[in-house]
């Protein structure tokens, strides 16, 4: 029986030393690296010139106006025009650039019955218009010019908002990266 007992640790060391060695078993593995390379992302950013300003525009005019003086009456309207430096680097880069009329705060009245446009040229971007509010921008590498021109007035037949106020100060514009489209 000292035998067997022997014969059975035995085997049973034998087992374990050949589980345990199959953790260390080695298959033959190779490597290379590549060629040194990197990747430098791209930049999108929308700069206002200091040269924004306001316009009558009404009947044909062409006189600047300071804006916060004018005491506007059906018939009236007003253009901003201003530049904007697009300053954009990147492979398919392309962009939304967009104001929203409702920043324009104040009387509920005259804020219903001001209409508003914006129209926008570049003579080194691709602009194709996306709606009333927004366009798409293609810029070319470097910095293209936006010229933007927003326009508000009240219509001749308009009959509300008498002795209301609104704030044009909150006007923005966004641009706004857009994903590539297959």
């Amino acid at each position: 029986m000292r035998s067997i007992v022997t014969g059975t640790i035995a085997a049973a060391t034998g087992i374990t030393l050949l589980l345990g060695g199959a953790g260390s078993f080695a298959l033959w593995n190779a490597d290379a690296s590549t060629r040194s390379s990197t990747v430098h992302a791209g930049d999108l950013a929308l700069t206002a010139n200091p040269d924004g300003v306001w316009t009558d525009i009404t009947n044909g005019r062409s006189d600047p106006v300071d804006i916060s003086a004018v005491r506007m009456v059906p018939g009236n309207a007003y253009q901003f025009h201003q530049t904007f430096d697009v300053t954009a680097t990147g492979d398919d880069l392309s962009a939304d650039l967009s104001w929203t009329p409702l920043e324009i705060t104040g009387d509920a009245e005259l804020r219903q019955a001001v209409t508003s446009s914006l129209a926008v040229t570049s003579d080194s971007a691709a602009l194709t218009p996306a709606g009333r509010t927004s366009w798409l921008v293609r810029p070319s590498a470097g910095v293209s010019v936006l010229d933007v021109t927003a326009t508000i007035g009240l219509s001749s037949d308009v009959t509300t908002g008498e002795d209301q106020t609104i704030d044009l100060s909150g006007l923005t514009f966004t641009l706004t990266q857009k994903p590539i489209e297959d």
